[in-house]
């Protein structure tokens, strides 16, 4: 029988705790923390792939190196760990250190040491001016003691009255200078605690680690690229459209905004964006067979691939070349950041050619990434029923090669900023049409005209004659298209009869009682237009004629 099997059970488990100490503590000494440096990113829709580099002396033999302040939301299965340097790496695995403190607990502590000595000035400002009220409160006593018990004539009297007056005026400018103080203390403590309320919302997260196991034959300088995939960050797409005349190319601006919430900043990083999403997965569907007398079984997964041209995009031309700094003013501030587009199977990926910062703070931060000049056509649409005002709206085509995807877009006419729009490109079309919002320059009236023919009632029904006048103005400088749309009743019932009398010229949609006139408007031009229809109906049942 071993010793350690003859020693009492009591005894055993302060042993057996001892040598499991004992075998951390050298498996930690045994570790060596290497500091890693985020060098790339790329961010999908929804995830992105982040890229560390680090260098570290090996010593000969194994070495355990652990690569520490990683974001906890990587994803395990996803580490890739490469090198140069001649080593083995034996095994990488993944762990979490729940023992990492804020990196903002300096600057949290600095802002509690801040609000505490704003607290203690105000208690002494408050402190001062109590010593005000309380002098004022003396005084008033006093004054009135004085005149009832001594007898004071009135030339004392008057003394006493001037002397009260002139201490009141030093006690109340006192208070009240007391109470600015104490006001502007208040309001500088009132700012610091909401900026420490927002750094202490943002609780201590655990870190990621990963553990690497090498093996070098000798002494040697190595070099360490860690990939890894990351949760809680992405990239929307964002348009700015621009039309700055009727007849003039709209220029598009595609932007991204970025939102890093993976609890690691990226500072001055390769900044790439891809199109693609690896959360959606990559295997394709496959139907099961269907069997009425069971339930139906359908595999759920997604196919992720997204179709895109495998065409480039030509670059604008340079700027003409300018010497001196007075030239360099006058160059017009960039919107967008250099940047290269590389078409994949199934993604368009967007690469940043400057340096891009992007803190772990949740926020959207913006980045131009490219800007388009797209050929439109322009038209005018009214629908004087619903609206009286006119919009101009701008139709394009072509854009289907840009790779774009769908987004919110800010629209802008002839400098000034109309509304915000959104481009669906989830549908197959080739005209693409976005409004400019409305122009007053072109004035659509609609009247109704006057009187209306009712015939007698004939077998229990009555009929009734409806007609519109309609009259459109350009008071512009240019001649315009319009798109002008109205509306006659539809019957549902057989007992009401519709007939469209006169449509005046326009194109009919009798499904859907629809009339579309298409105009052209020179300027300073006015036309008008009519059209009238008549609805039969039972005499004794109300209906909306108009």
């Amino acid at each position: 029988m071993s010793k350690f099997a003859s020693t009492p059970i009591a005894m055993r488990i302060p042993l057996l705790l001892l040598l499991t100490s004992s075998t951390l503590l050298h498996a930690a000494e045994g570790e060596r923390t290497i500091t890693s440096r985020i060098g790339a990113a790329k961010v999908f829709l929804s995830g992105a792939q982040v890229s560390r580099s680090a260098t570290a002396t090996v010593p000969a033999g194994r070495s355990t190196l652990v690569f520490s302040g990683l974001s906890q939301e990587l994803d395990p299965m996803s580490i890739q760990v490469t090198g140069k340097g001649g080593y083995t790496i034996l095994s990488v695995n993944h762990r979490i250190n729940y023992l990492t403190e804020s990196p903002k607990k300096q600057e949290i502590e600095e802002l509690k040491e801040r609000i505490r000595k704003l607290e203690h000035d105000w208690n002494i400002e408050n402190g001062l001016q109590q010593v005000w009220a309380n002098e004022e409160q003396l005084l008033l006593k006093n004054s009135v003691v004085g005149g009832q018990q001594n007898g004071l004539t009135a030339a004392q009297l008057q003394a006493v009255n001037d002397y009260v007056r002139e201490r009141m005026k030093a006690l109340k400018a006192g208070w009240l200078a007391q109470e600015e103080k104490k006001k502007d203390l208040h309001e500088q403590a009132e700012k610091l605690r909401q900026q420490s309320g927002t750094l202490q919302a943002q609780a201590p997260r655990p870190t990621s680690e990963i553990v690497v196991e090498i093996d070098a034959p000798a002494e040697v300088n190595a070099t360490f690229t860690l990939g890894y995939f990351v949760h809680s960050a992405g990239w929307t797409p964002a348009y700015d459209l621009r039309a700055m005349a009727v007849g003039r190319p709209i220029e598009l601006l595609m932007k991204a905004q970025v939102v890093n919430n993976t609890g690691e900043d990226w500072t001055r990083v390769d900044l790439s964006l891809s199109s693609g999403d690896p959360t959606l997965g990559g295997v394709m569907p496959d139907l099961q067979a269907w069997v009425l007398d069971r339930p139906v079984l359908l595999e759920t997964a997604v196919f992720s691939g997204r179709t895109a041209k495998a065409e480039a995009m030509s670059a604008g031309a340079p700027p003409p070349a300018m010497d001196g700094d007075v030239a360099m003013e006058r160059l017009e501030a960039r919107t967008t950041v250099n940047n290269t587009v590389m078409y994949r199977t199934t993604t368009v990926e967007f690469t940043v050619e400057a340096p891009f910062s992007v803190p772990a703070d949740g926020q959207a931060h913006t980045v131009g990434v490219r800007t388009h000049s797209i050929p439109a056509t322009y038209q005018h649409y009214c629908t004087p029923k619903l609206d009286r005002d006119a919009f101009l709206y701008a139709r394009t085509t072509g854009w289907e090669d840009l790779n774009l995807l769908p987004g919110q877009a800010n629209v802008f006419f002839e400098g000034t900023y109309v509304g915000q729009s959104h481009l669906d490109l989830s549908r197959p079309q080739d005209t693409l049409a976005i409004s400019l919002g409305r122009d007053k320059g072109v004035v659509v009236e609609r009247v109704k005209r006057k009187g209306f023919s009712e015939k007698p009632v004939i077998g229990g029904k009555r009929t009734v004659t409806i007609g519109w006048d309609l009259t459109v103005r350009n008071t512009k400088g240019t001649a315009v298209e319009l798109e002008l749309r109205d509306q006659y009743p539809i019957s549902a019932r057989s007992e009401v009869e519709v007939k469209l009398d006169d449509a005046g010229g326009a194109t009919v949609n009798e499904a859907r009682g629809m009339l579309t006139w298409t105009l052209k408007l020179e300027p300073k031009a006015t036309q008008k237009l009519a059209y009238t229809y008549s609805v039969k109906h039972p005499k004794g049942e109300p209906v909306v004629l108009e």
